[in-house]
C-alpha cells in the first residue's frame, strides 16, 4: 500500500510539471511495420489465432491431399447440433485458377471446430461419409453440380449454407480464353452426376458459362455441392438471407452501377426452395417503398428469362442498384441492412441504364442533389459507398449509414487522416453477446484514393473490421474498430458461434511479399476469442464514468485505448516518462509499448490508470 501511495504521488507530480506544456508536442506513432508484419491487430481483451492460411494448408480431395486455393471471402456456418463441437465452417475461394484435384474456377474449403478449454477454437480431425479423413477438405463441386467461378459471399441458415458466383460471364470465349482458370468448355449436361431437383430440367445441355453464376447450395457436413439454385436466376450473386417463415429469401447481387439486382424468392413449402416463385424489386418514383415484380422462374420453360435476367428486367423498369454486396437479418429489429460497396464516378454508367429501361433508387437521386449534380453527370460521384436498410414491412430502402467522411487526396496523410473512416462497405454480419447487438461491417479495397486505404499505413488505414453497436446512431463516430487487415489485403467474411464470445473473420491477398511469416502473405481465416469481455468492458466504462470525463477502453490492453470521445490526451509511464501525446483523437496505438501500468491524462484534467498485457 505505501508503494502505491508514493506511486500516485509522483505521478501526480509529474503531470504537475507537463502540465504547462501539454499537448503542445505531438509524437504520433507510425503503424506501418505494425501493420505490414502482422495479420491483425485486435485489441485485448481479446484472444488472437490463425485457423486456416490459404496455400499453405492443405486439402482432403477426392484425388489426393491439395494446397488449399486461396482468396478468402466469404464464411459459412453450421452449428453441430449434438454439441459435440462446436460446428462446421466453410470458406469461400474468389481466386479462378486451374487445379486438377480441386477443379478448375473457384472453390470452397470445409472444416469442424472444437473449443479448447481455455476459449479458443481449434480444427478438429474428422472422416466424411466419402471415406475421406483429415482437417481441411475441398468442397466438391467437379463431381457433382459442375465447377463454380469466384465463390464470393453466400448465405447460412438452420445447418445449410449456399455459396455464391460473383464472377458473371456470357460467353465461352470469356471462361477459357481470358486465363480464367476453366479448361473444359464443352456442353454442361444438368443432373448428369446428381439430380438437380428441378421437374423436367435434368438431361438440359448447356453451354458451360451458363452453368456459372448461381446460388449453390452445398451440404457442409459432407463437404458436397448439393445442387444450383437454377430457379433463383442466373446473376453476379454476393448473398442472400432466408427470413424466420423458412419461405422467403433475399438476394443481392454485385453488379454494374444502376443493374444490380434485389431479388425475393418465396418457396411454396417452407425449407424447399425447388419450388416457388421468384421477384424482382422496383421502387416507387420519387419513393423509398417499392414493390415485387414477379418473374417467371419455371427452369423446364423459362430457361431463357433464367439464363439472362437482366433482359427481362431492364424491360420492366426494375430498379438497378450500385454493387449490392451482403446482406443480413438483425433479428432484434426484423429489418435486413444489406452493403452497397459504391463506384468512383457512376454518372455513365447510370446514364446508360436509364437508357435501356432500368429505374434507379431514390438515395441515388438524393446524393445526386447534394451534390449538386445530375444522376447521370460525369462529376456524380460515390467513392465509399454505405450500408442500405430494408424493412419487409413496407419494402422501403434507405441509407443507413453513409460511408466518408470526404477527403481529398491531400489530405491522406497521418497528419490529417480522420480516426474513423469508413470506405466501400463489403462484408456484413450482426453480433448477438451480452444481450447486445452489434452491426460488424468489413471493407472492401476499391481504391486508395479520395481517402480509402491510404498507403500511409497510419492509423489503421488498410481495410478494418468495425462494431456498431445498434442501439446507439448510426454514425462513424460510433464504430469501434474490432479488426485490422494486413497491408494491401481486403478483409471479409464473418461468423459467431459460442454465444457470440467466438467470430471467425477472413482477410484476402495481402501484399506482404517481404514478410517471412505465412500467414502475413497468405488468405486467412482467424479467430478472435473474448468478445463477451471485449462488450463488458465498453459497457462498463459507459456505466461507472464520472459524468464531464473522457472514457477510456478497453482496460486492460494490448494494441490500442480508445477514447469515448475525441480529445486532447498525454500517456505517462510508471516512472511519470511522457509517452505519447494526441490532439483530437479517439485512439492512441500503444502497440509497441512493453507491459505495464500506464496512466493517461485528458484534455479536462482527469488521470485514469491503464493496464497494457503482453
Amino acid at each position: 500500500m505505501r508503494i502505491m501511495i508514493l506511486t500516485a504521488v509522483f505521478i501526480a507530480a509529474t503531470f504537475a510539471m507537463h502540465a504547462q506544456d501539454f499537448p503542445v508536442r505531438i509524437e504520433p506513432v507510425s503503424m506501418i511495420p505494425y501493420l505490414q508484419g502482422r495479420v491483425i491487430v485486435p485489441p485485448s481483451p481479446l484472444k488472437y489465432q490463425n485457423i486456416f492460411v490459404g496455400g499453405v494448408d492443405t486439402v482432403e480431395t477426392s484425388l489426393g491431399r491439395a494446397a488449399a486455393k486461396q482468396w478468402h471471402d466469404y464464411i459459412g456456418y453450421a452449428a453441430d447440433p449434438s454439441g459435440g463441437s462446436l460446428g462446421w465452417a466453410v470458406v469461400n475461394h474468389e481466386l479462378l485458377e486451374a487445379n486438377d484435384k480441386i477443379g478448375d474456377g473457384g472453390g470452397m474449403t470445409m472444416f469442424k471446430l472444437g473449443k479448447k478449454s481455455d476459449g479458443t477454437v481449434e480444427v478438429l480431425n474428422q472422416t466424411l461419409s466419402d471415406g475421406r479423413s483429415g482437417k481441411f477438405f475441398n468442397v466438391d463441386f467437379k463431381n457433382t453440380v459442375g465447377e463454380t467461378g469466384m465463390n464470393c459471399g453466400g448465405i447460412s441458415w438452420n445447418g445449410r449454407v449456399w455459396t455464391a458466383e460473383e464472377w458473371y460471364q456470357t460467353s465461352n470465349k470469356d471462361i477459357y480464353a481470358l486465363g480464367k482458370g476453366f479448361r473444359d468448355t464443352a456442353e454442361f449436361e444438368i443432373g448428369k452426376m446428381v439430380p438437380s431437383g428441378f421437374a423436367g430440367l435434368d438431361g438440359k445441355k448447356i453451354s458451360r458459362y451458363q452453368n456459372l453464376n448461381w446460388m449453390v447450395e452445398i451440404n457442409p457436413r459432407d463437404a458436397k455441392a448439393v445442387r444450383k439454385q437454377y430457379n433463383w436466376g442466373r446473376q453476379g450473386f454476393e448473398s442472400g438471407v432466408v427470413m424466420a417463415d423458412q419461405k422467403t429469401v433475399y438476394l443481392f447481387e454485385d453488379g454494374d452501377a444502376g443493374k444490380s439486382l434485389l431479388s425475393k424468392f418465396i418457396a411454396d413449402v417452407p425449407g424447399d426452395f425447388t419450388k416457388g416463385n421468384l421477384y424482382f424489386y422496383k421502387q416507387n418514383a420519387g419513393q423509398f417503398t417499392g414493390t415485387w415484380i414477379q418473374v417467371p422462374n419455371n427452369p423446364a420453360t423459362d430457361w431463357d428469362i433464367l439464363v439472362a435476367p437482366h433482359v427481362w428486367a431492364k424491360g420492366k423498369g426494375i430498379t438497378g442498384f450500385t454493387r449490392l454486396e451482403w446482406g443480413e437479418l438483425n433479428k432484434t429489429d426484423g429489418k435486413i441492412y444489406i452493403t452497397e460497396t459504391g463506384n468512383d464516378k457512376p454518372g455513365s454508367r447510370y446514364k446508360s441504364a436509364l437508357a435501356e429501361g432500368w429505374t434507379l433508387p431514390k438515395h441515388t437521386y438524393d446524393r445526386a442533389a447534394a451534390q449538386g449534380v445530375a444522376i447521370d453527370s460525369s462529376a456524380y460521384w460515390d467513392y465509399y459507398g454505405r450500408v442500405l436498410v430494408f424493412d419487409p414491412t413496407d419494402n422501403s430502402v434507405k441509407s443507413y449509414i453513409e460511408g466518408g467522411p470526404y477527403i481529398t487526396d491531400a489530405q491522406s496523410v497521418p497528419s490529417q487522416y480522420p480516426d474513423k473512416h469508413l470506405s466501400n462497405p463489403d462484408g456484413l454480419g450482426f453480433l448477438y453477446v451480452n444481450g447486445k447487438t452489434f452491426m460488424v461491417i468489413e471493407e472492401d479495397l476499391n481504391g486508395v484514393n479520395w481517402g480509402r486505404m491510404p498507403n500511409t499505413g497510419m492509423r489503421g488505414t488498410n481495410c478494418e473490421a468495425w462494431l456498431l453497436d445498434m442501439s446507439k446512431p448510426a454514425t462513424i463516430d460510433n464504430l469501434y474498430r474490432l479488426a485490422i487487415s494486413p497491408y494491401g489485403s481486403e478483409i471479409t467474411g464473418f461468423a459467431s458461434f459460442d454465444d457470440g464470445n467466438t467470430v471467425l473473420i477472413n482477410t484476402q491477398h495481402p501484399d506482404n511479399v517481404a514478410i517471412s511469416d505465412a500467414a502475413s502473405k497468405n488468405s486467412l481465416t482467424f479467430a478472435l476469442s473474448g468478445l463477451k469481455q471485449l462488450v463488458s468492458s465498453i459497457d462498463k466504462d459507459d456505466q461507472e464514468r464520472p459524468q464531464g470525463t473522457v472514457g477510456v477502453f478497453p482496460n486492460p490492453t494490448s494494441s490500442q485505448l480508445n477514447f469515448s470521445e475525441a480529445t486532447d490526451a498525454a500517456m505517462y509511464d510508471a516512472t511519470g516518462a511522457r509517452v505519447r501525446v494526441v490532439r483530437s483523437a479517439t485512439t492512441i496505438d500503444i502497440a509497441d509499448l512493453a507491459a505495464g501500468v500506464y496512466y493517461i491524462r485528458t484534455a479536462n484534467g482527469s488521470t485514469q490508470q491503464v493496464v497494457i498485457q503482453r
